[in-house]
């Protein structure tokens, strides 16, 4: 995937701005608009250009900041008589601040909705908007009744002299001077365009209606600083510009694939920049987009990796934060603790990149017959695209199917599977099968893997004569916190990545790779029977992350960093939500751990991952 390239900012050469209004200081501070730039743009290669060369490290920044800092927006309409409630909210993507809520009345075509039923919802959220720093009651977005008077028109916001309109279209056609003619390369099309003989528009890549719910509650410097943002701005035909509207990533992407890359990378840089919120589906869009890019850049040879660093920033990119510096030979030479210790900041970020590029995305669907069913789990590779498929029969309760459906169903999927190797015919997952991963496995010293881990977890541990099984000893529950005592066989070893779900991927292993994972110390914890029951009701037998995480607020990084590792190390799929909230469990460990921005503590050696970051 190539990228589309401008000159270098790095040797812009800019005068002296005027100053700034107070009140734009004022947004500044607030951090309700980025800081101006600090000089006029004397020619027209200093405009920044979005659609630059962007580096491994820009990638990683902007994958950073949409994962960190980068508001999440929802959507609801309630319909009324005449009247409708249209409702956006805004959420911080780690929940580290209160939800903003922008609420307006609309008619069925989305504009201002008169007469008294309108009337009196305005006045309820008015009161509201009263009461509530976090709730703003605006208007709906009528483009040219709002357009100008709450954004104004193209402006000199460097002082220059030259609208920011004419200056991206001279950056565009590579003139020396503001000047408009030539001919210019449209990014979207990637057709070179006679400005003099085609349409072209000034084109807003995050559109001015999406972010009308907020910005029409800002400061009108902030909306005049979105507004003629260069970094936002691209010159293209007014065709292509009336396709995309006000279309998000999900709904329309450039036909030049080449552009791609700076085009997401514009979404999320503008967005992070103006604090602007995505929708759930566009995050996601942008965030496979990237990582791609990223992947790209690095190669999986790790032989990109010299457009890794500080150095290697775009002077135009102005993010809320940065991610924290890594040091790839920072290894420890202590043996970790396992889940009950805590990991180090290098070891969360190790699993997020696995999460991103090693762990398959499983997927289930379910086809019905008359007395059972096909339930299919579809796994799929974050980087190839390699997907394995398993069907298995089973009754409508999720065991086995023993009908004479079901034995005609069995016979269809062996005869599929044996034509294809990446599909297989599974059996669901019950007591008896479970038997197939196998039992504690004893060491050397004479010890199972069951009192291996006792050892490792529990204090003031007492053994039987032989000093080969645990008979006493304290710990605290992780799932909850709470003191707890050794109690025998009512002190479960839990697998946090549980069997019932690696099942799906370790039924096709060999016995030696089931018991493997059986016996994981990585994956496996001391808690009491209680905590262990009180997992799979709550978690509805799923155990999984998006349904369940523990009631013990400081176990959560571990307890996602070994499911990470899991999944990882045991090549074990994991659902797209289940990804979603363990991404978001380290994400926010990574911020709340790391100082100074930088990684202070070494990664553990006997972590077993798929993969370590190339850089």
């Amino acid at each position: 995937m190539g990228k589309a390239v401008s000159k270098s900012s790095a040797a812009r050469r800019r005068r002296a701005l005027p100053a700034l209004a107070t009140a734009t200081a004022t947004a500044v501070a607030l951090g309700l608009i980025a800081a101006p730039p600090a000089a006029a743009y004397a020619t027209p290669d200093e405009v920044p250009n979005p659609f630059q060369e962007y580096t491994a490290q820009d990638y990683a920044d902007a994958l950073w900041n949409l994962n960190t800092s980068t508001w999440v927006r929802t959507y609801e309409r309630e319909t009324q008589d005449d009247c409708d409630v249209l409702t956006y909210t805004a959420s911080h993507p780690l929940e580290s601040e209160p939800t903003r809520t922008y609420v307006h009345i609309a008619d069925e075509d989305d504009w201002w909705c008169a007469g008294d039923e309108g009337d009196q919802l305005r006045d309820e959220l008015d009161a509201l908007d009263d009461d509530d720093e976090h709730f703003h009651h605006g208007r709906p977005y009528e483009n040219t009744q709002q357009r100008v008077p709450y954004y104004g028109t193209w402006a000199d916001v460097n002082g220059n002299g030259v609208t920011s309109r004419t200056e991206i279209h001279a950056r565009d056609l590579g003139n020396s001077s503001f000047t408009i003619s030539g001919t210019y390369q449209d990014h979207y099309t990637g057709q070179r365009v006679n400005i003099a003989e085609t349409e072209t528009h000034g084109e807003h890549m995050i559109p001015v209606g999406h972010t009308w719910p907020e910005m029409q509650h800002r400061p009108r410097e902030a909306r005049v600083a979105y507004y003629n943002d260069p970094m936002n701005l691209t010159s293209t035909i007014g065709e292509i510009n009336r396709e995309k509207a006000g279309h998000t990533p999900t709904e329309w992407m450039p036909s030049n694939e080449d552009a791609h890359c700076a085009y997401s990378m514009t979404w999320a840089h503008i967005a992070n920049k103006h604090q602007l919120s995505l929708y759930q589906r566009d995050v996601d869009q942008l965030r496979d987009q990237l990582w791609d890019c990223l992947r790209e850049e690095l190669h999986d040879d790790g032989s990109g990796s010299e457009s890794w660093g500080a150095d290697q920033r775009s002077p135009d990119l102005d993010w809320q934060s940065l991610p924290p510096d890594t040091d790839p030979e920072d290894v420890t030479e202590e043996p970790g603790g396992g889940p009950a210790e805590h990991y180090s900041t290098r070891d969360y970020t190790d699993a997020l990149w696995n999460l991103e590029n090693h762990i398959r995305i499983r997927s289930v669907d379910r086809e019905e017959h008359e007395e059972c069913d096909v339930q299919t789990h579809t796994t799929t590779h974050p980087r190839t695209g390699e997907t394995h498929t398993y069907h298995r029969v089973i009754s409508p309760e999720n065991t086995y199917c023993g009908r004479d459906e079901g034995d005609q169903l069995r016979e269809e999927l062996e005869e599929k599977a044996e034509d294809d190797d990446t599909v297989f015919h599974s059996n669901p997952m019950d007591g008896q099968r479970r038997d197939a991963f196998g039992y504690w496995a004893a060491g050397d010293d004479g010890l199972n893997t069951r009192h291996h881990v006792l050892s490792r977890d529990l204090d003031n541990v007492e053994w039987n004569s032989t000093e080969t099984a645990v008979t006493a000893g304290d710990f605290h529950d992780p799932y909850t916190g709470d003191p707890a005592e050794y109690e025998g066989p009512s002190t479960i070893i839990d697998h946090l990545l549980p069997v019932s779900h690696a099942w799906a991927d370790m039924e096709h292993r060999d016995a030696e790779q089931r018991r493997d994972y059986y016996n994981d110390p990585e994956n496996l914890i001391a808690v009491t029977e209680d905590s262990a029951q009180d997992r799979a009701q709550q978690s509805e037998g799923t155990y999984a992350p998006r349904n369940w995480m523990p009631e013990h607020e400081d176990f959560h990084c571990r307890y996602a960093t070994a499911w990470t590792h899991a999944a990882a190390s045991h090549d074990i799929s994991l659902f797209a939500s289940d990804i979603r909230q363990l991404r978001q469990t380290l994400l926010r460990c990574v911020v709340e751990e790391t100082e100074d921005g930088g990684i202070d503590s070494p990664r553990r050696e006997e972590l077993q991952w798929a993969g370590l970051p190339p850089w």
